[in-house]
């Protein structure tokens, strides 16, 4: 169908996945594209539609309002989902997050299991066929979670038909990031090498007769952001790390595009991927773009209703924030308004106060961050409310040296937006900084390791002159 939707049919039953695509979602950020194959749900009753996880990208509420009533939604009894899709006037089939299998009848079972950060898979077996949809449940998990997963699948289903596995970055980081010296383009290039090659990892480990990348169906139509299109989609794609690193793979994998259909192992239309151009994608949607750059204005009162949250979430987080050793200015600048959100620290003390953002030099900060006012106070407000800026891509953060960014003055900030249920605990972790960074000392020297920081932003970067990693 597009991005993160398939429509299975089985024995009579149609189930169809996370279906996207009426409208933008986290906001006007992200625009499904290519568009979506809609002939093949047109006119057509679907028996179940299952939804994997909450991000809106899967569970788009715009999206399942088009869909009748009578139409089932599956969801696992281990997510906090069934209410609210109730509320919209469905019924809906909470599935046991164990091993057993959910009969929907005429031979079709289902399972789903949630893996990590609540998401979920989906199994589908008719008798003859199996079918997983991993959409974004483990490309993203830890290397134990992907490990547990992919044995528990190989148990479960001695033969796997079909995989669909989802590949794409669905972050913020680190197209979100402006650091001097950066070469943007590899930096988003380097970060998608990485979710590539997570997918061939769990292709291998599965081993499918069929494996599919999928999920990823998503463009930045705000001109901030919008330069990330090409490097993110055509820089490498992961069927061709597949195939150069498993040449005899018994596996047949498919750059798929919507509107692709297989059945009974046969490919019936093999509609694949091509190279994105960015300059046709912004012509083709230039009401889209216009909407994604529509920013309105806003108020001085508006501008300092925030300011004031801001400052409610230092006094109640000021011992965690205290720890952070050293000085600070960052300058929040909400899109189209007149005024901007200083935070400062100078020792154990946080001023927040506005400014007049005329004439104002953004290089005078150690961190800027553009987002839309009303992004900063969902983010402040609502519970899951910063997932429109950091799980969508709703604010740039801006540095002026690389100083600054080894000090990771960002995590600063996005601690404070969010919609805070209680006090940090120490970074520390209940100890003084010289015995936690005693024994950081002592791990680097063993070479202990601990994993993959994937949000190390000096890390990730890639600096103009450099190559991506082999």
């Amino acid at each position: 169908m597009g991005h993160a939707s398939l429509l299975v049919e089985a024995n009579g039953v149609s189930i169809l996945s996370d279906p996207w695509w009426q409208g933008p979602c986290f906001g006007a950020q992200w625009w499904v594209y290519p568009a979506p194959h809609l002939a093949a749900v047109t006119d057509r009753r679907i028996d179940y539609i299952y939804i994997s996880h909450g991000h809106h990208d899967h569970l788009h509420p715009g999206t399942l309002n088009t869909f009748d009533r009578t139409t089932r939604v599956l969801v696992s009894s281990a997510l906090d989902l069934a209410a609210g899709i109730r509320e919209m006037g469905f019924e809906v089939i909470e599935v046991p997050d164990d091993d057993s299998e959910t009969d929907l009848g005429q031979g079709v079972k289902v399972r789903i299991r949630q893996t990590h950060g609540g998401d979920t898979l989906f199994c589908v077996s008719d008798g003859k066929e199996v079918l997983v949809n991993l959409n974004d449940a483990l490309h993203s998990a830890t290397a134990e979670v992907q490990r547990q997963f992919s044995d528990f699948l190989r148990r479960a289903y001695p033969a796997i038909d079909y995989l669909f596995c989802g590949y794409g970055v669905a972050s913020h980081f680190p197209n979100c990031y402006v650091v001097p010296g950066q070469d943007r383009g590899l930096t988003a290039a380097r970060r998608q090498q990485y979710f590539n090659r997570q997918w061939v990892s769990l292709v291998r480990a599965i081993q499918p007769k069929f494996g599919f990348p999928f999920a990823a169906d998503v463009v930045f139509l705000e001109n901030d952001l919008s330069w990330a299109n090409e490097p993110t989609h055509n820089s490498e794609r992961p069927v061709d790390v597949f195939k150069q690193a498993y040449p005899d793979a018994a596996t047949q994998v498919y750059d798929i595009a919507p509107g692709f259909c297989i059945d009974g192992g046969r490919v019936v239309d093999a509609v694949l991927r091509t190279p994105l151009v960015n300059a046709r994608i912004l012509n083709e949607l230039k009401d889209q773009v216009q909407r994604a750059n529509r920013y309105g204005s806003e108020s001085t009162e508006q501008v300092q209703a925030v300011r004031d949250l801001f400052a409610q979430c230092i006094d109640k987080c000021q011992a965690y924030l205290a720890e952070f050793r050293g000085d600070y200015r960052m300058l929040i600048r909400p899109r189209a308004a007149a005024e901007g959100i200083v935070i400062e620290k100078q020792g154990q003390r946080f001023a927040v106060t506005t400014v007049a953002l005329d004439g104002l030099r953004d290089t005078d900060f150690d961190l800027a961050y553009r987002a839309r006012l009303v992004y900063l106070k969902n983010a402040l407000t609502t519970s899951y409310g910063n997932e429109i800026l950091f799980v969508g891509s709703g604010g740039i953060f801006e540095y002026f040296s690389t100083a600054a960014v080894k000090k990771r003055l960002h995590v600063e900030l996005i601690t404070l937006l969010r919609a805070s249920t209680g006090v940090p605990k120490s970074r520390y972790g209940g100890q003084s900084y010289y015995q936690f960074a005693a024994k950081q000392w002592v791990k680097r020297l063993l070479r202990v390791k601990s994993g993959m920081d994937l949000y190390d932003l000096d890390a990730w970067t890639v600096y103009k002159g450099d190559r991506l990693p082999a």
